[in-house]
């Protein structure tokens, strides 16, 4: 038999994420309600309302329902309580934002020099991470629990992924980036 195509896979992009995660992150809706709450806190009745003017019409209890997975995930937190007729009114916001664009096509090569500058200084910050936190990156590490869909385990990498993933996050909200404004 001939071969009539082959071509060399290179990895690209890493997705760090449990199971819980991934799965709550299955459904368009739970997409949607975490940009709401990345924006702001919102109760469920303040979601409905925003879901309602984007031609979304979903019941109370279906956005609680929602809401549930997305609190199990560790994707939202319980942010303020108040009390209203009768009853108490739970906001909700994000710790997560969730960025999906589409990236164009010929991004890596009009980046090049900007992506090989930045890997070598991960590198060198990956190598000095491990060589003062070797040992605590390691320990946790090792409580991680299998993924039942892998049959590799990378424990160290998603530690360290996950160590840059928190610098990126607070390095970008403590920081403003003229380059970013506006945007």
């Amino acid at each position: 038999m001939a071969e009539i195509f082959q071509k060399p896979v290179k990895v690209k992009n890493l997705i760090a994420l449990d199971v819980s995660k991934a799965r709550a992150l299955e459904d368009p809706l739970r997409i949607r309600i975490l940009d709401f709450l990345i924006q702001k806190p919102m109760s469920i009745e303040d979601l409905a309302k925003e879901l309602k003017e984007r031609g979304i019409e979903k019941a109370p209890t279906t956005i609680r329902h929602h809401i549930e997975i997305l609190k199990k995930a560790g994707l939202i937190e319980l942010t303020r309580l108040k009390e209203a007729r009768g009853g108490m009114l739970k906001y909700y916001a994000s710790n997560t934002k969730i960025l999906n664009y589409k990236i164009p096509e010929d991004f890596d090569d009009r980046l090049k020099t900007s992506i090989e500058k930045a890997r070598e200084e991960v590198k060198h910050l990956l190598a000095k991470l491990l060589q003062e936190h070797g040992e605590e990156i390691k320990a946790v590490a090792e409580d991680l629990k299998p993924c039942p869909y892998c049959s590799t385990q990378h424990f160290i990498e998603y530690v360290l992924i996950q160590i840059l993933n928190r610098a990126l996050v607070e390095a970008l909200q403590e920081h403003r980036y003229p380059a970013l404004e506006g945007m």
